[in-house]
């Protein structure tokens, strides 16, 4: 049973053999795009969610990806019997895409570029642990979320601002770090959407506040468990505070100097939307 397993240009590799050009886009650039995707009974969950939000951002960034979904499925499927999940093992998927390589050293784009797709296509498997566990958060002085940029409706390779402010938050010894927009209203996390329970009722920052639409909240919306809201960054100590993204579900039991006091399971949380 191998713990992890690359794809790319048709040959199933070890990840540490896949080889990207340093003329590469995404490479020089960060310009490409990517998706993560739970591996659950040897499925991969909500897939074709995650691929529509990858087609969203190949869209939105004006990418060249024509994505042909049977072929990508069934590398997926083929991924998954490789990793030969046992019992209750969990696995993740990272689909990656780049624009491709780069004609010259300036960012400009060769729109008479053409290239096989998948080329500039590589896709990781990976047996995982999904995380649970209680996390101190701190929120962001230097980095600010810009909500009307089109990057931010995107997964692309670029977290430089998401380190950055993980770093600050680590220098003042919290675990994680929130993100706020340039209008200071609730953002997201640094690999993770928001989702907030006040007076009994779940909210989860606006789309408008530049956060990505993340498939579990997106789904939780569509379950009515939780509703768009605009969310300042002032908080109760009984509010209850999870940080949530495809691979892990986590109660936040501090921001700042506020602690939070009402205990919460996440895992069910969690669970409870994947079914």
């Amino acid at each position: 049973m191998k713990q992890n397993i690359g794809w790319h240009k048709d040959k199933w590799l070890d990840i540490e053999n896949i080889y990207i050009s340093a003329n590469d886009r995404g490479l020089k650039f960060g310009d490409g795009i990517f998706e993560t995707v739970l591996i659950k009974k040897n499925n991969a969950v909500l897939l074709d969610e995650h691929i529509q939000r990858l087609e969203n951002s190949n869209r939105v960034l004006n990418m060249n990806l024509n994505i042909n979904k049977s072929h990508l499925k069934n590398i997926i499927s083929l991924g998954i019997k490789k990793l030969s999940l046992k019992n209750e093992q969990l696995g993740s998927i990272r689909i990656n895409y780049s624009r491709g390589l780069n004609k010259g050293r300036s960012i400009r784009i060769n729109k008479d570029q053409q290239e096989d797709y998948k080329n500039n296509l590589w896709i990781e498997f990976y047996i995982i642990k999904p995380s649970f566990s209680p996390i101190s958060t701190f929120i962001s002085q230097t980095e600010k979320r810009n909500q009307y940029s089109l990057i931010n409706q995107c997964k692309t390779f670029s977290y430089n601002q998401s380190i950055q402010a993980l770093i600050e938050a680590n220098k003042k010894l919290f675990d994680d770090c929130l993100i706020l927009n340039t209008a200071d209203e609730l953002c997201c996390g640094s690999t993770f959407n928001i989702l907030l329970k006040r007076d009994n009722v779940w909210m989860t920052p606006r789309k408008e506040s530049g956060c990505l639409q993340g498939i579990m909240v997106k789904k939780a919306i569509k379950l009515k468990i939780i509703k768009e809201e605009l969310i300042l960054p002032k908080f109760y100590n009984n509010d209850i505070l999870i940080a949530i993204n495809s691979l892990s579900c986590r109660q936040i039991n501090r921001v700042n100097d506020i602690e939070f006091t009402t205990t919460f399971d996440p895992k069910y949380f969690w669970e409870l939307l994947y079914k």
